[in-house]
């Protein structure tokens, strides 16, 4: 059969000017037709978990793609939602075959589609995929459906200093850049909406998040041990001195200054609101203004060592020690809100997810607890046992990974199993607290997104967004189609991009809502009363890559 058949039958696709320019032109049409966006989601020899494994708990697979690991190992990943930006996708679906292109894609002339090019290019995907059903006596139509969310972001860092931009949505491959040098060890990446940093040896170099340039690189006086934390200001690097180093980003560095802190930091800080905080292996939570370098808000001084990196939610930061007390601090004022010891080793970042705080413990013990209150949560009396890591949540399930490395499916209220699915590879769930995909990643750079089957479009955890089903800006969309016509003859995507600063979420802010956990400061709360010591021993470090965030 030849190509021309599968891209024109009928010649329905010669009737749109742009695309009879391109078909035009052999050398494109090639390019196109051996251009697939994304693979299909049914091919059993790659991904870590199958569609026919995953469908009996209600799951199929999203998107896989294999990270350019050579001869080193994936590091520690990130995911960041910009719900400022928008991303426009056109989903074809049918007969078995998936496809999703993006406004972002790039095309095969080296710039992004925009609206209207990935438009069309659904338009010849569709005849392409409609000719392969028919070869194949398949009668199902392919369908396309056009949907807008903000932008998801999965940032990885490999060992060998290969720093790669992932499409949460799409598993599209945005960009990839090596950093440093082999000879020197990754030490990982941490990223904001608009800058991402990572560590080579003892280098760290700060990126562009649009396109993966090096902006700047600056050569620390100490160790890193742990990778850094990044706002749009400042990228944050803890030392082995005890340090946290604090890199200006638009004077390249220029004028850092260390913030001293004792002890060394194992783990990652964390960047939230207006303030910084990590964690030491002697028992020390600092918190400190983002953009006042040198100065201290607060410290938090426990008797035992902090073995994972603190979180921050609604107003509160929370932390939990390696022999396994759990704090819920006053991010404002350094105030012990309430406390709880859990008797057993921890290991792992805790998760807030909704009202809740989940913590799994060394026993591979969940525990979810009220995060105003410290209380057990109903139903939760006793913790679910078997449980080893934290992978995402919809609106009524967990996601978790088991002790013999399988993915289960429970009850967010109750905790009742409701099913489970088998991997064929050992993977690392990569711990999600924004949307309800469900990502998966191995140390030789596997990445697989699984979603619930009823949920084409994502579901987002926060007062910023509940669940998004929103379209581009009229007029964003006008500007595109006039920039479209104007473009050269012989590129019908030509690099159409939406203005920079077009919010189609129009920015506005909801009702403060007590059940929303990402509504504003709590306050208010009385501390709980606990008859146990909040400060207890410990000892030992596991560093989790893929923990917390």
């Amino acid at each position: 059969m030849e190509l021309r058949h599968l891209l024109s039958p009928k010649g329905q696709l010669m009737k749109n000017p742009p695309l009879r320019r391109f078909l035009s032109c052999t050398a494109w049409v090639v390019a196109l037709a051996g251009m697939n966006v994304n693979a299909f989601a049914d091919n059993d020899e790659v991904s870590m978990v199958s569609n026919v494994q995953a469908q009996p708990a209600g799951l199929t697979v999203q998107w896989f793609t294999q990270l350019s690991t050579s001869n080193g190992s994936l590091v520690n990943t990130e995911i960041v939602v910009d719900e400022n930006q928008a991303t426009t996708y056109f989903e074809l679906s049918g007969g078995g075959l998936r496809e999703v292109i993006s406004d972002k894609d790039i095309s095969p002339f080296g710039k992004p589609f925009g609206i209207v090019g990935a438009e069309e290019y659904a338009k010849v995907r569709q005849e392409v995929m409609q000719a392969q059903l028919k070869f194949d006596n398949i009668t199902e139509e392919i369908k396309i459906e056009r949907y807008s969310v903000p932008k998801v972001t999965i940032y990885a860092a490999t060992g060998n200093g290969v720093i790669h931009c992932i499409d949460g949505e799409s598993g599209l491959l945005r960009w990839k850049t090596e950093i440093g040098s082999r000879r020197f060890q990754t030490v990982g990446l941490g990223a904001s909406k608009k800058y991402v940093a990572a560590v080579n040896g003892s280098r760290v170099y700060c990126l562009d998040a649009e396109n993966g340039k090096v902006l700047f690189e600056y050569q620390c006086h100490d160790a890193v041990l742990a990778p850094p934390a990044v706002s749009e200001e400042m990228v944050f690097v803890p030392l082995a001195g005890g340090a946290l180093q604090a890199l200006p980003i638009k004077t390249k560095a220029f004028g850092t200054l260390p913030m001293n802190s004792t002890g060394t930091a194992n783990n990652r800080p964390i960047v939230s609101g207006n303030f910084v905080a990590w964690t030491t292996d002697v028992g020390n939570l600092f918190v400190a203004p983002k953009d006042a370098v040198g100065s201290m808000r607060y410290r938090i001084k426990a008797n035992g060592e902090f073995a994972s990196p603190p979180i921050a939610n609604t107003g509160r930061v929370f932390a939990v020690t390696l022999g396994g007390f759990i704090y819920a601090i006053d991010d404002k004022s350094g105030s012990i809100l309430w406390s709880f010891s859990l008797g057993e080793r921890v290991t792992k970042a805790p998760v807030a997810i909704g009202n809740y705080l989940l913590v799994i413990s060394d026993e591979d013990h969940l525990f979810k607890f009220h995060a105003k209150t410290g209380d057990a949560a109903p139903g939760w009396e006793k913790p679910l046992n078997g449980v080893t890591g934290y992978a995402g949540a919809s609106d009524s399930r967990f996601y978790l990974k088991d002790n013999i490395g399988n993915i289960i499916v429970v009850d967010r209220e109750s905790g009742a199993r409701l099913g489970s699915v088998d991997s064929k590879t050992q993977f690392t769930p990569i711990v999600n607290e924004m949307t309800d995909r469900i990502y998966l990643c191995t140390n030789s750079g596997l990445l697989e997104c699984l979603r619930e089957i009823g949920r084409p479009r994502p579901m987002f955890h926060g007062d910023f967004l509940e669940e998004v089903v929103a379209t581009p800006d009229d007029k964003a969309e006008e500007a595109d189609k006039q920039s479209d016509t104007e473009m050269e003859a012989e590129n019908p995507f030509g690099g159409v991009t939406q203005p920079a600063e077009t919010n189609p979420f129009g920015g506005s802010t909801k009702p403060a809502d007590d059940n929303n956990p990402f509504g504003g400061s709590g306050g208010g709360d009385k501390p709980k009363a606990d008859d146990s010591n909040p400060f207890g021993s410990s000892g030992g470090t596991d560093n989790n890559p893929f923990g917390g965030g």
